[in-house]
């Protein structure tokens, strides 16, 4: 399998690319110290959740990002939790479908995540390899020290899929001493 060229290397700022930097506001991106998306804060419950107006369950809203109908998923922490300041049963996770990947639309979103986060976890050339030999089914940017991720997913039948992932401090902690553990292994 070739490596897209989006993953290898961001190339240089397109007129697409960087006509996407207004785009970011349409995503709804925030100054760092990350609380959530938009409404969607951590810490709320499934019933705050489910009370949202974009949101027709406790574990599905609908929002217009980027000119298209996105679906985020809400994952809220599981019972016991050690370590977190979170309560359990508390939002913790909010993943963004941006559909299917092409190395146009992993560039933009690079871009319009760049023009408001900063990257602090690039993809290691292990991760690549790892991903190329299908060692591992996701590759993982990381922006505010992992309070914001880039996702590129393999999905089962060989497709691939681009999410945007929020999520709180425990949880970017968690990712990073993960990375850290294990440089070379798949993230």
């Amino acid at each position: 399998m070739k490596l897209p060229s989006g993953i290898r290397r961001m190339r240089t700022c397109s007129l697409i690319a960087c006509a996407s930097i207004v785009l970011s506001g349409a995503l709804g991106l925030a100054e760092p110290g990350i609380d959530g998306f938009r409404e969607l804060k951590f810490g709320m419950t499934e019933q705050d959740v489910s009370a949202l107006p974009d949101c027709n369950s406790s574990t599905e809203c609908l929002y217009e990002l980027t000119d298209k109908n996105r679906y985020l998923e809400v994952t809220y922490l599981p019972d016991n939790v050690p370590g977190t300041p979170e309560p359990a049963g508390k939002l913790a996770k909010i993943t963004i479908d941006m559909g299917q990947y092409t190395d146009e639309w992993y560039e933009q979103l690079q871009v319009i995540l760049a023009a408001s986060y900063h990257l602090t976890h690039d993809l290691t050339e292990a991760n690549k390899q790892s991903f190329l030999a299908q060692q591992q089914n996701e590759l993982n940017l990381g922006y505010e020290d992992g309070q914001v991720l880039l996702k590129v997913v393999r999905r089962p039948f060989g497709n691939m899929a681009l999410k945007v992932v929020y999520q709180n401090a425990a949880l970017a902690k968690a990712f990073i001493q993960q990375r850290q553990a294990a440089p070379s292994s798949p993230n």
